[in-house]
């Protein structure tokens, strides 16, 4: 994989995650329900309550998750690339 495709990936991911509030338990209790509003990630609801939580957050969450996913996405494409089928046979077994 490419730094810049690695890069992009990367910058794209942690501008998903946002240190801001969340309504957890929805509904809300302005709409009738129980649910409260906590501060924390609102894409994972996740609960975070210090800005040195959210870096951790993205360190050991969000980061992780997104190599594992383009790892696996890596692997995926040299089993399709034409003439890599060995490769693929190596994989299946």
């Amino acid at each position: 994989m490419q730094k810049s495709v690695l890069l992009r990936a990367l910058q794209q991911e942690i501008r998903r995650h946002d240190f801001s509030c969340f309504v957890d338990q929805p509904p809300s209790v302005a709409q009738g329900g129980k649910g409260v509003v906590v501060p924390g990630c609102p894409t994972c609801k996740k609960r975070i309550n210090t800005m040195n939580q959210f870096v951790d957050h993205l360190a050991e969450d969000a980061m992780p998750a997104l190599i594992e996913k383009l790892s696996t996405e890596s692997k995926c494409e040299a089993i399709e690339k034409p003439g890599s089928q060995e490769l693929h046979q190596a994989v299946i077994q």
